[in-house]
Parts: C-alpha cells; structure tokens; sequence
C-alpha cells in the first residue's frame, strides 16, 4: 500500500516537474493563450518624441488630455533627452502612477537605427533601459524605433534588454503583426510582438511637412485595425499640435488641433472602443523585464504540498524497508 502511495507521489511529483518546465519554455505562449481568449476590441495612442528640450508645454498638454480623461497613452520617451527632473518628467510619473502611461523606449537618441552597428544597437538600448529604470523604477518592454525604422540587427538585440514589443509603421514593419483573437496564433514569433502604427494623426509629407488626415479617415482606419487584428494602433507627435511660425513649430499650443484631438478620443470611447497600452494588449502586465529573460518556476500551491507528501513518503518508505532488513 505504501509502495503504491510512494509512486502516486512520485508520479505527481514528476507531472509537476515537466509542467513547470513546459511553463518556463512556453512562458510567451501562455501570454498569448491569455489575449487569445479575450479580444482586445482596443486603440493604443502613441506619442512619439517625448523629451525634455522640445516643445515643452505642447508635450504637457497633449498628456493632460489623456490624464483628464482618464485614457491611456503610450509614451515613446527619447530616453538621452530625458532628465531626472523637469517638468516633463513629473508629468510622465504622474501619468504612469495612475496607470495611464505606457512608457516606451524610442531611443537613446533620435537617429535611425539601421545605420548603427549591431553593438551600437545594443549599447544604447541597455544605456536607454538603464536609465528608464533610475528615473521611473522600472525597465520598459517597448521600442518605438525611431523614424519607424530597423532592421536584423534590432530584432536580435531587443530580447537582450527586455523588449517584448517593437511598434513602428505598417509602412515600415512588414513582419507578421500581433493579432489579439487568435487568428494567427503559432504563426508569428511570440518573443516579440510587433503592433505597428496603422494611422497617424497628422502624416509628414517632406522633410518638417505635415499634412493632417481628417478624423473620420483615422476613425475609418480604427475600425479596418480592429476587423484585421483586433485593435489598432495612432500615432501622434507633439509638432502635430504646436503652431508654426516662419516655417518652425514653436512652444505654443494649437487649440483647434488639440480639440480635434480631444473629439477623436471621445469618437472612438462612444464607439465603447477601450484606450488602452502596447503591454495589455499583449498581456505583459506592465511587469518589469529584466536582461535575463529565462524563467525560473515557482513552487507553490498543491504542488509544495506534492513535493511534502513525496518526502515524507520517501522517508517513511526508507524507515519501513530498514527495520523489515533489521528483522
């Protein structure tokens, strides 16, 4: 009977033990089996270039109407133009201590990607995470190439430093997107999930040319993203809402650009689309990555209480055998 009992235990022990390893090497898998069975039905806001030199009370303003409507924004921080403190800065903690703020890395600096070294990829991106995590406590997941463009190179180191999510352009990313009800679920690569930028609210035609898209044609936009991959993704910059003198964007607000901005969230929230972040939509949880992206399992539950129930039965068992050789 005991003997019985003892492979029981041993049996649940060693069912225990390979799914804890199926879990820590399909970890990616199970977040999106997660996603899978909720459809998003969601919009991610992104604001591009946020730093603390440019356009200062634009970037404030722009993140107040996100604030003051309780929605959420997706802030891609340009991270070497980003200070410990400033009023930018505040604002960003403000924003991210109510859950509100996504913050996403867009860089060291603001150059295009594909012409740095694949080292020179990495350096910054660790250079740029580091600091994210000095200023706001936590690492980011998200990069926000900057100008929407990378290459090999980028997709390699991203999984080194932490980032799950890449977000750049449709225009630009021509890899498999993130689809958040399951239709290409296997298809695509879960250790990096890219969620491009489907429509942009004002769109640069030239160099410092910008040409607005009306309203209706990004709410057209949200509703194709959403029938294809279950959300969508707008992306805006903070010159989309500053006015222009003499051919240069200055620190003063356009108050018909940030109303126009304001009728789109509130278009899209009567439509009961929810606003919301690269990491829910994905199912990362806002949790803080780290370099190490290996999984260790954790012991818990029904299952410490295997682990007691074999030991126990190991010793017990051992007891019995010595004492049946002693007689």
């Amino acid at each position: 009977m005991i003997t019985i009992f003892l492979l029981l235990s041993y049996s649940a022990s060693y069912s225990y033990t390979n799914s804890a390893s199926a879990q820590a090497e399909n970890v990616t898998k199970i977040s999106l089996q997660k996603i899978i069975n909720n459809p998003c039905n969601c919009v991610i806001f992104r604001l591009d270039d946020v730093r603390n030199d440019w356009l200062t009370t634009v970037q404030l303003n722009v993140m107040d109407q996100f604030i003051s409507k309780n929605q959420s924004l997706s802030l891609g921080l340009i991270m070497h133009k980003i200070d410990n403190k400033s009023a930018i800065t505040e604002k960003i903690k403000e924003g991210n201590e109510k859950g509100l703020f996504n913050l996403d890395i867009h860089g060291w600096d603001h150059v295009d990607y594909t012409q740095l070294s694949k080292q020179e990829q990495l350096e910054t991106l660790q250079q740029a995470n580091e600091k994210m995590s000095t200023i706001f406590g936590h690492r980011s997941q998200v990069f926000i190439p900057p100008y929407n463009k990378f290459n090999g190179d980028t997709i390699e180191v991203l999984k080194s430093v932490g980032i799950r999510v890449i977000s750049s352009y449709i225009y630009y990313d021509k890899t498999d997107y993130f689809i958040s009800d399951g239709r290409n679920e296997g298809v695509f690569n879960t250790s990096l999930y890219h969620l491009p930028a489907m429509t942009t609210f004002k769109s640069e035609i030239r160099n410092g040319i910008w040409e607005k898209v009306p309203i209706q044609t990004i709410l057209n936009s949200v509703d194709d993203g959403i029938s294809k991959y279950g959300y969508a993704v707008i992306m805006l910059h903070p010159q989309n809402f500053a006015k222009m003198e003499n051919g240069i964007f200055v620190n003063v607000l356009d108050e018909k650009e940030m109303k126009d901005l304001s009728f789109l969230i509130d278009s899209i929230r009567s439509k009961n689309i929810q606003i919301t972040t690269f990491t829910n939509v994905v199912g990362l949880n806002n949790e803080t990555p780290s370099q190490d992206t290996s999984v260790v399992p954790e012991f818990y539950g029904m299952q410490t209480i295997v682990l007691m129930i074999s030991t126990l039965s190991i010793i017990l068992f051992t007891k019995i055998s010595r004492k049946m050789v002693l007689q």
